[in-house]
């Protein structure tokens, strides 16, 4: 039986979801970055060849042979431990941090990058070490190993956040893995623990955003004034928002980095609880539309990458959203799509074109959890 094309087996809904938070978060960006009555072209232009860019890699990613990505996933991990490594030694200095490659006028955030690596490095070891009953704390630990040396990478840029994306991957990809429940309590636990340790190898700044998270009072023209300010943005905007384009937070800069990390916040002042609903909408049915490709799967390496992605999607949605209302420490994490960013988009449609590549076809298992006899979906 003649098998259908790669086109024809293509998961558009998926596309079509990102797509459309794309066109959210460019109208975002040319509001949050215009100055009040002045427009604001320059990093639209540049958010729209992002955009162009992310759409060509989805495709790219899709179109790779079947078998492809499972087996260049080590490479792939190598490729961007070295990165990380090399933005250490001669990485671009922005903000107090070290996090950047230039190349030309560009620049791209290899952290970005490894939070896509671990997620299918994850998968393909857990794939490989899945049995019935569930997976035992021998098998998690190697996982924790391959999660150690991008975190601590990544921490030492210093970048908490991004480091801290690794460890809620690594918890998300644990439950769809089907680690033991025991297991998952034990390190719970012990995360919980560790947690005061941390405190003594944060920096002066990042205590003190902890500091401000828990009362923004005690700094209100300094490390409080972010969380402030968005808060304001948002409660400012109510039921049905102020308008496109008529936002004053962003547009009169009283709200910091209102085209990044707080797009969120531009988003609901201008339109207010009903859009920013409608906004999470999208987003939920992105995640659930990766989750039922988890579920759909019967590859395991396809289905606990597709769970990986969903969950690596989820966390930046959660803690992005949270951290706008005041509801977690202020960090540099972006919201997919619609916050303005190279390296973020490109992440985000690359890790999309993996799952749709992934579901195209469907599996029959084959001994121990190996690859399988392909059956056309």
């Amino acid at each position: 039986m003649n098998r259908p094309s790669k086109w024809a087996r293509m998961d558009w809904p998926l596309l079509l979801n990102a797509l459309a938070l794309c066109a959210i978060g460019l109208l975002n960006v040319y509001s949050g970055t215009r100055v009040h009555g002045v427009p604001g072209t320059a990093l639209v232009t540049k958010q729209l060849v992002w955009i162009l860019l992310g759409v060509g890699s989805f495709f790219a990613v899709y179109l790779l042979s079947d078998g492809f990505i499972e087996e260049a996933t080590n490479g792939f991990f190598l490729a961007v431990i070295l990165l990380l490594v090399v933005v250490l030694l001669a990485g671009k200095v922005r903000g107090g941090a070290q996090r950047w490659i230039a190349i030309g006028a560009f620049n791209f955030q290899p952290s970005e990058f490894a939070k896509i690596a671990v997620t299918l490095a994850l998968a393909r070891y857990f794939s490989s070490k899945y049995r019935y009953g569930g997976i035992g704390l021998r098998e998690v630990l190697p996982a924790i190993g391959l999660v150690l040396a991008p975190f601590l990478l990544v921490a030492l840029q210093p970048d908490l956040g991004s480091a801290g994306v690794f460890l809620f991957i690594l918890a998300g990809m644990a439950v769809v893995a089907c680690v033991r429940w025991k297991v998952l309590a034990l390190f719970a636990a012990a995360g919980a623990a560790a947690g005061p340790v941390l405190w003594f190898f944060m920096k002066e700044y990042q205590r003190q955003r902890v500091l401000t998270f828990m009362n923004p009072e005690l700094d209100p023209l300094g490390a409080g004034y972010h969380v402030i300010q968005s808060k304001i943005a948002v409660g400012s905007g109510g039921i049905i928002g102020k308008g496109y384009l008529q936002g004053t937070q962003g547009s009169l800069r009283f709200l910091p980095e209102q085209h990044t990390d707080f797009a969120f916040a531009v988003f609901s002042e201008e339109w207010g609880f009903l859009g920013s609903v409608l906004l999470l909408v999208l987003f939920l049915l992105l995640v659930y539309r990766l989750f039922f490709l988890t579920v759909r799967s019967q590859d395991r390496f396809a289905s606990f990458a597709c769970g990986g992605i969903a969950v690596f999607f989820l966390t930046h949605i959660v803690i992005n959203m949270a951290m706008v209302c005041g509801l977690f420490p202020v960090v540099g994490i972006p919201l997919p799509f619609v916050s303005y960013g190279g390296s973020s988009m490109l992440t985000g449609m690359m890790a999309l074109g993996a799952a749709a590549n992934l579901s195209r076809s469907r599996f029959t298992f084959q001994g121990g959890g190996g690859k399988g006899r392909e059956i056309v979906s």
